[in-house]
């Protein structure tokens, strides 16, 4: 079981790494498009259409595709002021109910952005300039989340087992 555990994270380690690679990329393109339409805008009079809607959705996409890498490196936000001084018996435990929580929440999330995604495709929902498919932004995000929860819960499993092992 152990040995499942830690080949499917290895796996959704290199898998985080590329999305959160593509994330990266995505950034600079926006940061680059952005440059180019301020430029446009003050010398030329031109600007790049509907940057402003391309820079919401990019940005929204490379904020999921970047999560799982962030669960990962254990990047998150952690308060240690109060576990400085316990036990490793006690932090494993902590931290392994932290992963519980946060797998339930990732989980929820994952949900409520495939029914969210579901209405912007049925009500055909569009962008104003460009007249994007707003739903398309919601693959992504959905795949990244069930990733997360993915991750979180092996997360999980394993930090019970260090707790139980300690």
């Amino acid at each position: 079981m152990y040995t499942l555990l830690s080949q499917t994270r290895r796996g959704i380690e290199f898998i985080s790494r590329q999305l959160a690679l593509a994330g990266g990329v995505i950034m600079i393109l926006l940061a680059l498009m952005t440059v180019i339409s301020i430029i446009g805008r003050t010398l030329f009079g031109i600007t790049v259409e509907g940057d402003y809607e391309l820079v919401e959705m990019g940005l929204a996409i490379s904020i999921f595709l970047f999560l799982t890498e962030c669960q990962l490196k254990k990047g998150h936000v952690i308060v240690d002021f109060f576990t400085l001084n316990l036990a490793k018996r006690k932090i494993y435990f902590l931290d392994a109910m932290g992963n519980l929580m946060f797998t339930i929440i990732a989980a929820t999330l994952t949900w409520q952005m495939y029914l969210g995604g579901l209405d912007y495709y049925e009500y055909l929902e569009q962008s104003m300039i460009l007249e994007l498919q707003v739903w398309i932004a919601y693959i992504p995000a959905v795949f990244c989340l069930a990733l997360l929860t993915l991750c979180c819960f092996i997360d999980t499993l394993l930090g019970f087992r260090e707790y139980l092992r300690s």
